[in-house]
Parts: structure tokens; sequence; C-alpha cells
């Protein structure tokens, strides 16, 4: 996509440039190249030569289900994958990075739509935004900063996020400053991990079978108020998996009540957290704790009510697995086996 030049962006350096001018993925991929090699011609136009992102970016597409492709596109899930290794490796990009890797994601745009109106104007706001605001932005914002240009992108071209949070054409502006608050709260990496529900061997059936203890179903019943006989109908529906986590909640409900009075103060709260631990917790990962503990009681009915449906890019639910994440980090639920093979 061409980025138009604006005048409040004249002492800067202009956007794109001249290595950046490359047509459109259905333009200039015609012969259907590998994923693969889509990932390496993005990594090569943003000049990432770090090894420990290219590995990883390597790793997470070759994790994206075939589905997944096909959805959204071989330049966009490339783009992804580069955001998101660039997020778990620490690697802050510059201003003129930045730029340049709104150029490169904006490629991944059907050519039919790149040179519409709404495309336009939303891609020349974004850069306004870089050039006026991520400069001053936090450190934690910066770092998250490529996974928000490719989620607005994503929803600008296919109407979804890459999380598959549906966002209209007139909402991109407030989608998209909604994203710098909410992205530095999930872990990139998390999408990439696992088998989806759908690609499961068919010999582990026999080990997902539904099954519950009485304990949990009164320990329910003291945290959601509902009646013992709602709470197996729902237990009865649910995976094993998910039983698995809600039990460890349920098991875990003093510690969640107590972690819950510390949220007032965050310097306590980190301070327990981390003494029960016996680690240190990054910002980014107390900020996951403590809004999972906030969501506790919210969490669990969800479950038990079938809300979280699995959906976006990986064949799960984003808020689903980032409150998941916080209760793992807090050792409240035990984080989900990697398969061996």
């Amino acid at each position: 996509m061409t980025m138009v030049s604006h005048p409040s962006a004249n002492n800067s350096k202009q956007h794109p440039s001249p290595s950046l001018q490359e047509p459109n993925e259905s333009q200039s991929f015609s012969s259907s190249p590998s994923l693969g090699n889509v990932l390496t011609a993005c990594l090569d136009l943003l000049k990432i030569d770090d090894p420990e992102v290219r590995k990883k970016a390597v790793e997470f597409v070759g994790s994206v289900p075939l589905g997944t492709v096909n959805t959204y596109g071989k330049w966009i899930t490339a783009a992804k994958a580069i955001a998101d290794s660039c997020a778990v490796s620490g690697r802050l990009f510059s201003q003129s990075e930045m730029c340049d890797f709104l150029t490169v994601a904006a490629k991944g745009v059907d050519s039919k739509r790149a040179g519409a109106k709404a495309v336009n104007d939303a891609t020349f706001h974004i850069y306004v935004d870089i050039m006026e605001n991520y400069q001053k932005s936090d450190d934690r914002v910066k770092l998250h900063y490529p996974r928000i240009i490719v989620d607005t992108i994503s929803a600008l071209d296919k109407g979804v996020d890459t999380r598959g949070e549906a966002v209209g054409v007139y909402s991109l502006d407030r989608y998209y400053q909604e994203r710098k608050s909410t992205a530095i709260l999930e872990d990139p990496a998390a999408t990439y991990v696992g088998t989806p529900t759908s690609e499961k061997p068919a010999s582990s059936a026999s080990q997902d079978l539904p099954s519950y203890s009485d304990e949990l179903v009164e320990n329910l019943v003291h945290i959601t108020g509902r009646p013992r006989k709602d709470l197996e109908q729902s237990l009865a529906g649910l995976q094993a998996a998910d039983i698995k986590k809600i039990t460890d909640l349920s098991l875990n409900y003093k510690r969640l009540q107590k972690y819950s009075k510390l949220l007032s103060s965050p310097a306590a709260f980190k301070k327990e957290v981390e003494k029960e631990l016996g680690r240190k917790l990054t910002d980014n990962q107390l900020q996951h704790a403590i809004n999972s503990i906030r969501k506790a009681k919210t969490y669990i009915e969800n479950v038990l009510d079938g809300k979280f449906v699995p959906h976006g890019t990986h064949g799960i639910n984003h808020v689903k697995h980032n409150l998941e994440y916080g209760y793992q980090l807090m050792g409240l639920m035990e984080p989900r086996k990697r398969r061996s093979n």
C-alpha cells in the first residue's frame, strides 16, 4: 500500500521508503509461495536480522493451522508472527521502523481494497499516530505496537482482527486506541501453544470424558450461589480440561479471596503474590494476575455457561486464555502440558 504524504509529517522521514514499494500480496506472490517464504520476505523487508526473533517467528508460523492461513492470508499471518515474536523477545522498534512495519503489514490488504478511501484513511491515521505519539509511549505499549497494527490492518481488510473480534470500519479508530490498553495484558506466545480441539487424535477421546467430584460441586455452590442440580447439569456438558481448570480455582478459592482483598493496593498485592511464589513478577505479569483475580467468579461462571466460544486465528477464546495465563502465573491453575510429539 502506498502511504500518502501529509504536511504534519513533512519534517520526518517519508514513508514508505523506496525499498518497501512492492505490490500487495496477491500481486507479488501470485505463484503462491509457502508461508515460510512469505515470512522470510517480510523479515527481510523489515531488515530484522535478530536470530532470536527470526527463530521465534518461524516457530510461530509453524504452529498456525491451515484454516487460519486461509482466513487471514499468508501475509497477515506472517506479519502477526513477526509482531508476536518481537513482543516476546523484547525487541522495541524505532519510530522509523514502526512506520516501515505499518507499510509492510498493510501490504496484506486485498489488492481490490488497497486503494479504497477507507483503507488509505485508516492507514494514514495510524501513520500520523506513530509520528505524533509513538516516541512518548510507555515501553510496554511500544513493545506491542506491531501487534496492535497487525490487528487493525486485519480488521480493516477482513472485518475481524487476528483474535476473531469483529470490528466495523467506522469503529477502527476507537478499536485501534483501545488495543493500546488491551494488547499489553496479553501473552503473545500463548495463542500458539497446544493443538486445536478439532485436531486432537481420536485416541484421546476416551481420556476427555467429563468427570467431577462432589467436593467441586459443593465448592461451586458457595462460589456461584447456584443450585447443586444446575451446577451438575453444567459440569456434565464440559470438557475434562475445563473441569480440571475450575477445580483448580475452586480448591484455591481462599487464596483468590485473599488476593482480591489486596487489589486496592497493587504494591501489597505484588508483595504477597511474590512471597508465595518465591519469585518476582514483571509489570506485564502483574497486570495479568490482577486482571485474572478481578474476574475469577466471572471466569468460572462463563466456563459453566459455555460462554467462552473458541474463535480467532488459533481456535481459542483469547479472553479465556489470558485469564487462565494469569491464574497459571500465580500457581492457582496448573499450566496446560505441551504435547510431547
